[in-house]
C-alpha cells in the first residue's frame, strides 16, 4: 500500500512540476541564439531602433490560414515583439477581408501592413533589414523637408545627370525623409517646415531677394548643408561672412591617390574622421574630386569644428593640373593636411543650429558617390543635420558557413565514397555478420 501512495505521490509531484514548467513559459519567454553571427537574433541597431518607439506599433500579416508559412512570418516578428511589447502582431485571411485587403493595396501573400501614429507602409520582403529600415522609415516621416534650392544650375536631388545628387536623393527617399526641389525665385521665403537646406554648387549668382531669403533661413536656426566648388561658380560673400568660412584658391592635390591605384591627382582622399557625432565610428575611406580646401575664421557665435581632412603631402594646386605638378608656396599654395569641411552650430532661438560647409559637391554626385563610402558618408552629414544621428543602418547578416564550396577533386571524392564506397562497405560488413553468424 506504501508503495502505491508514493508512486501517486511521485505521479503527483511530476505533474505538479509540468504544470509549474508550463505556466512559467507562458509567464516568461526566453531565448538563446547560438547560431553563426547571432542571425537569429535582431541587431543592436535594430534594438536600439525599436526602443524609440513611444507609441503602438501595429504589424498585420496578410497571410492565408497556412500553419507553414505563418510560422515563418511570425518567427521573425516575434524578434521584435519580445524586446518591445508596444508592438503588436495579427495575421488576416486576405480571402475572408478583401475589401480591407484591396484597400491596404495588400498583393502578395503574406505582406506585412505596419501602422504607427497615423502613418502606415506595406512590406513584401520579411527579414530584419527590410522590417528595421520599414520602421526606420516611419519613426522619421514628417512634414519637415530636405529642401534643395534650384534655378542656378545647382545639382538636382532628383536627377539622373552625372553630376546630380539623384542616388542620394533616392537613398534619402528610401529612407523616410521627404526631397523636395525649390525654385527659390518663385517663392520669396524657404517653406517653414524646411529641415534642411541644400545649396549644390550653384554655378549662377543669387538674386538678392534670394539671398535674403537663404539668410533668414539661417539667422532664423535653419540647418543647412552647403556643397562649395574650387574656383568656379558663385561663393556669396555675405554667406561666407556670416558662417566665417573661406575657400582657398586652387584645387586641392593629393599624390596620396597613387596609392589606391587612382591616376589623378585631384582626387583627395579622407580615410580618418574626428570624434563628432555625424562621423562617429565611420570608417570608411571618402574620395573628393576637384575639391578645395576651406579656412576658417572663428565668430563668437558659432563654434566650428573641421570635420574632413586631407591626408598630408596635400596641397591647394592653383595652376593648371596638367603634366608635372608641384606645390608653389609663393602661389600662395598651403601644404596639407588641409580642411576639406566644416560644422557649425550654435544655440539659438532655445535651440541647437547645425551647419555643414564642404568644399566638394562630386564625391555625392551619380558618378562618384558610389566610390569608398560617399554615400553613407551622405547619409550620416544630413543625419546629423536633421537631429537624426541617433538612428543607425541595419545592415544585413548572413552566416559564414551557408555556402560549401568544392572543387572538382573533393566533389568526387564526395560522391565516389556516398555512392559507391559507402554502399560496398555497408554490403562487406553485413556479409561478414551474416557469415559469422551462421559458422556459429
Amino acid at each position: 500500500m506504501s508503495r502505491w501512495f508514493e508512486a501517486a505521490g511521485f505521479h503527483l509531484l511530476l505533474l505538479t512540476a509540468a504544470a509549474l514548467l508550463g505556466w512559467l513559459s507562458h509567464q516568461y519567454n526566453l531565448a538563446w541564439d547560438w547560431s553563426d553571427s547571432a542571425r537569429n537574433s535582431l541587431h543592436p541597431a535594430s534594438r536600439a531602433l525599436i526602443a524609440r518607439l513611444d507609441a503602438p506599433l501595429r504589424i498585420t500579416s496578410f497571410a492565408p490560414e497556412n500553419p507553414v508559412l505563418r510560422g515563418q512570418i511570425l518567427e521573425v516578428l516575434e524578434r521584435y515583439r519580445r524586446l518591445q511589447p508596444l508592438i503588436e502582431i495579427d495575421f488576416v485571411n486576405p480571402a475572408m477581408e478583401p475589401t480591407r485587403t484591396r484597400e491596404l493595396g495588400i498583393q502578395v501573400a503574406g505582406e506585412l501592413h505596419l501602422s504607427y501614429q497615423g502613418r502606415s507602409e506595406n512590406l513584401r520582403v520579411i527579414d530584419e533589414q527590410s522590417i528595421s529600415n520599414t520602421i526606420q522609415r516611419l519613426l522619421l516621416r514628417t512634414e519637415r523637408w530636405i529642401v534643395g534650392i534650384q534655378g542656378h544650375g545647382e545639382r538636382r536631388l532628383d536627377g539622373q545627370a552625372n553630376h546630380d545628387l539623384g542616388s542620394l536623393g533616392a537613398e534619402l527617399t528610401r529612407k523616410g525623409y521627404r526631397v523636395r526641389e525649390l525654385p527659390l525665385g518663385t517663392q520669396g521665403d524657404l517653406p517653414a517646415n524646411t529641415g534642411v537646406l541644400v545649396i549644390a554648387s550653384p554655378q549662377r549668382d543669387y538674386l538678392a531677394g534670394e539671398l535674403r531669403a537663404i539668410e533668414r533661413h539661417i539667422e532664423g536656426g535653419g540647418s543647412l548643408l552647403w556643397l562649395l566648388e574650387p574656383d568656379q561658380g558663385p561663393h556669396p560673400a555675405q554667406l561666407l561672412e556670416l558662417l566665417g568660412i573661406t575657400p582657398l584658391p586652387g584645387t586641392v592635390v593629393d599624390p596620396n591617390a597613387a596609392d589606391l591605384g587612382l591616376d589623378n591627382p585631384a582626387i583627395a582622399i579622407v580615410n580618418a574622421y574626428p570624434d563628432h557625432p555625424a562621423v562617429e565610428h565611420f570608417r570608411l575611406v571618402t574620395l573628393y574630386p576637384q575639391a578645395a580646401a576651406l579656412s576658417l575664421q572663428p565668430t563668437a557665435s558659432w563654434q566650428a569644428r573641421a570635420l574632413l581632412t586631407t591626408l598630408p603631402r596635400t596641397w591647394n594646386e592653383t595652376g593648371p593640373l596638367k603634366g608635372r605638378v608641384a606645390r608653389d608656396p609663393q602661389q600662395g599654395e598651403l601644404a596639407g593636411p588641409l580642411v576639406l569641411g566644416y560644422s557649425l552650430e550654435r544655440r539659438i532661438h532655445d535651440k541647437t543650429q547645425r551647419v555643414i560647409v564642404l568644399g566638394d559637391g562630386d564625391f555625392l554626385s551619380n558618378t562618384y558617390i558610389g566610390n569608398g563610402g560617399n554615400l553613407d558618408l551622405g547619409i550620416n552629414l544630413l543625419r546629423w543635420l536633421s537631429g537624426d544621428e541617433g538612428l543607425l543602418d541595419i545592415p544585413s547578416r548572413v552566416a559564414n558557413d551557408l555556402l560549401l564550396q568544392l572543387s572538382d577533386t573533393q566533389g568526387a571524392i564526395i560522391g565516389l565514397g556516398f555512392l559507391l564506397i559507402l554502399p560496398v562497405a555497408l554490403f562487406t560488413a553485413g556479409g561478414l555478420v551474416w557469415w559469422r553468424r551462421g559458422r556459429a
